[in-house]
């Protein structure tokens, strides 16, 4: 619908955080006690720049997955692996592998 009206989509941003749910949430969702939520924000783009689409998504930590593909442009170079990234306690949280 966006496509035909003249705004194509040509560009994604997600953001994914854990966090401890509402009471609400725990309701709707049926979620067993001291079970997190994982909070899904997606704005999506024209090549102008425009924001076309903008969601937030609850989901119960236990039956929530996510994928990631993203083709590199030719010309890009690659780059060495990061550094991890240091979470509560100077321990490391996250590694990101970019290859």
């Amino acid at each position: 619908m966006l496509y035909d009206a003249g705004y194509g989509i040509d560009h994604m941003k997600e953001q994914l955080s854990a966090r401890v749910p509402t009471a609400d949430e725990v309701k709707l969702l049926q979620l067993p006690p001291g079970e997190p939520v994982v909070e899904l924000h997606r704005t999506a783009y024209t090549a102008e720049g425009l924001v076309v689409e903008f969601a937030i998504g609850v989901h119960a930590a236990s039956r929530f997955a996510w994928g990631h593909q993203q083709r590199r442009p030719q010309t890009a170079q690659p780059q060495r692996p990061a550094a991890p990234h240091a979470g509560p306690r100077g321990l490391p949280d996250s590694l990101y592998d970019v290859q």
